[in-house]
Order: C-alpha cells, then sequence, then structure tokens
C-alpha cells in the first residue's frame, strides 16, 4: 500500500476486528447457536474491505475482477481465492515477515513438489476458532465427567518437531486446552511408535477414565491392521473417542466404513465415536462429522459451485467446493478448493478431489490471480 498511514490504519482496524471475532468465537463455545445471514454478511463485508486494502496481491486479484469493497453485499460475494495460488503468491495483509506462524500443506496429489503456504499473523484467531469446534463436535462424545481434560494420545508429531504443520499445531493446542497431564504424543517426525500406542491403549482400558485418540486417518488404518494381525482388542472406557483426520488418501481400501469396524473390534469404540475432521492448511476452521456429513461453526459458510462456470449449485447438488471463514481474517477468507462435494442446509458431503486436473473453473480462476500478480508489481 502506497501510503504507510492508511496502512497503519488497515492493521489497527483488522487486530479490532480479530479481536471482536474472537469474543463471538468465545461466546459461541460458551453458548452454541447459529448466526443469521445477516450478521455474517455483515462481518464479511468489514472483513473483505480490510483484506482488499491490507492484501496486495488479493487487491490487485479483486480489481483485475472489477470487484470493490463496496461492491459485496454478502460472505457469497467474497472473490474467492483458489488453493493453488497459495503456492505462487503470499496471501496476507501487511508484511509478510510479520506473520506469527508458516503453515506449508503435505504437497499434493497431482505430484507438484511445490507446497502451498498460508501465512498467519494471529495464531490467537487460530486457537479460539480451533478450541470452540472441537469442543462443540469432538468432545461432546466424552463422558461428562471428563468433558474439558482427558488424556489424548496423539498420532501426530508435536509442533516443536513439524513447525510448518497446522496439523502439529492443532495437535498441540488440543493437548494443552483439553488434555490431562497423563497425554502424550504417540509419534514423531520418523513415524508413529506403535508400541508406546498398544501401551496407551491398554493402560486406558485397563482403568475407567475416557480418553481421546487424535490422528490422522491412515495412520489408525495401519494400527488397527497391526493390532488385529496381533490378536490385540480392548475397550477403552465409556465416552472415549477418536478422531480422524486427512481422508482416506493413501489407504488400501478406501472404505472407511472398514476402519471403522477394526476400531470396534480392537479398541471397543463405537462408530458413533469415531469422528472425521474435514480441514485444510488454507483455512484456519474445520468441519466434524463423516465426510457424508460434516459440521462446522457459523463462521465457516460452504458452497458447491459448477466445476466451468463457478456459479454456485442448488442444495445437493455436487460441484467443486469453496468455503468462507471467518478465521481467516488477515490473509483471505474465501478459499475455492479442488474438492468435490454438496452442501444442504449449511452441511458438507465431500465425495473426493477432481479427477486428474484441476476443474476449468478453478484452472481460469488461478491464472486470472497470477495475471494480476505480473501485471500488478508495480503497484504496491
Amino acid at each position: 500500500m502506497e501510503n504507510p498511514a492508511a496502512a497503519e490504519d488497515v492493521l489497527a482496524a483488522l487486530a479490532v476486528l480479530s479481536e471482536e471475532l474472537k469474543h463471538a468465537f468465545r461466546r459461541w463455545e460458551e453458548s452454541p447457536g447459529p448466526w443469521s445471514d445477516e450478521r455474517v454478511d455483515e462481518l464479511a463485508r468489514r472483513t473483505f474491505a480490510l483484506q482488499r486494502a491490507g492484501n496486495a496481491p488479493y487487491r490487485r486479484y479483486c480489481r483485475r475482477l472489477g470487484v470493490e469493497s463496496d461492491q459485496v453485499g454478502g460472505w457469497r460475494e467474497v472473490p474467492a481465492v483458489p488453493t493453488a495460488a497459495f503456492r505462487e503468491i503470499s496471501l496476507v495483509v501487511g508484511d509478510p515477515g510479520d506473520a506469527g506462524l508458516e503453515f506449508l500443506t503435505s504437497g499434493t496429489s497431482r505430484g507438484e513438489s511445490r507446497r502451498g503456504r498460508h501465512l498467519v499473523r494471529d495464531p490467537e484467531l487460530y486457537r479460539f476458532s480451533l478450541e470452540a469446534t472441537f469442543l462443540r463436535f469432538v468432545l461432546h462424545q466424552a463422558s461428562a465427567d471428563a468433558a474439558t481434560r482427558l488424556p489424548v494420545g496423539s498420532f501426530v508429531p508435536p509442533f516443536a518437531d513439524a513447525p510448518h504443520s497446522s496439523l502439529s499445531w492443532m495437535a498441540d493446542a488440543v493437548i494443552g486446552r483439553f488434555g490431562a497431564p497423563s497425554s502424550r504424543f504417540l509419534a514423531a517426525t520418523d513415524g508413529v511408535d506403535w508400541e508406546d500406542a498398544k501401551r496407551f491403549a491398554a493402560n486406558a482400558a485397563s482403568g475407567a477414565e475416557a480418553v481421546g485418540l487424535f490422528g490422522t486417518t491412515l495412520a489408525f488404518d495401519r494400527w488397527t491392521r497391526r493390532l488385529e494381525a496381533a490378536g490385540f482388542g480392548v475397550v477403552l472406557p465409556a465416552g472415549s473417542f477418536v478422531m480422524d483426520t486427512g481422508g482416506s488418501k493413501g489407504l488400501e481400501t478406501s472404505a472407511r466404513e472398514n476402519l471403522l469396524e477394526r476400531m470396534q473390534r480392537c479398541l471397543g469404540v463405537p462408530p458413533d465415536a469415531v469422528v472425521n475432521e474435514f480441514g485444510m492448511t488454507e483455512l484456519l476452521s474445520q468441519r466434524y462429522g463423516s465426510p457424508a456429513a460434516l459440521v462446522g461453526p457459523p463462521w465457516l459458510r460452504s458452497r458447491a459451485l459448477d466445476p466451468v462456470t463457478l456459479e454456485e449449485l442448488p442444495d445437493g447438488e455436487v460441484g467443486v467446493l469453496a468455503h468462507f471463514d471467518l478465521a481467516n481474517a488477515w490473509s483471505v477468507c474465501s478459499v475455492l478448493t479442488e474438492d468435490l462435494g454438496a452442501v444442504e442446509d449449511g452441511v458438507v458431503r465431500w465425495v473426493g478431489r477432481t479427477p486428474d486436473s484441476p476443474p476449468r473453473g478453478c484452472s481460469l480462476a488461478t491464472e486470472e490471480l497470477l495475471r494480476s500478480q505480473a501485471a500488478g508489481r508495480a503497484d504496491p
């Protein structure tokens, strides 16, 4: 931004808005309920105006699309940035060097080597969103006595070992806020300690305190296959839960039902206590449930779009998923993915990744953003 004073004004206004969002997230954590469309649209307009003013690459993109801040009526009208753009551009309000965290994607199923990068200037905004949604959608599975503090075993390495992993940051946050002193990490960057994981489960089964298991779907698939092959079978205490994330990519079978059956046979955890998490490095809020029915907080909104035109599809029709997340206030709130799914009454049904190549609409949007970046390098 050419005017340093104006840039400071944007940062100051966004800091105020960020604190307002934290309070709103915490109030929802204490008393969950819907947010009106009018409330989300008003917050979307305010956030977009500041992002357009303070995020130079995004401003150029919006300018190329002919979208001014006063032309956006609500969250649906905020220009969405393709996830591919996070591999090419630093999308953050203000100086990228001021970001508190740098999250990198694990890679891409399309075989490209460049990793997406999400710069997070206010990690506490991420924390407030994460804690509220985890408590509401995951820990409600736990017994009342262990609703806020219970032993958690993480199949994800600690953040100190994986400082660019949003999932490791999430694991640290979950254990820090909700974990009992006996919580521990069962994995490091070189993999899961399968014997320690077995000990954790056996010790938990010998007591009466509910426990939580946190990890990727792939890790749990491998672990339960190992347990089954070894003839290991215990029953974790009532109220115990499993949170799996990462989908079925890399599994020998794509049927999650098989994993749920092994969870019940080996650990005594019923299917309704295994909560699937749907998140992305490019978003700071998550959805939970099962791939067929993923719910989220009211500040996270989703649409299914036509793969070519990017027009919003009617409820229940499968298209390319786009998400609007107010927790992304310091980067870009509206993100266009390459995932296929349907949205009905705010609930997302995830179908899978788009095959072979990005949908035409996503490719064109990415090309448009990169053109705007190349054409506007002299315009800060």
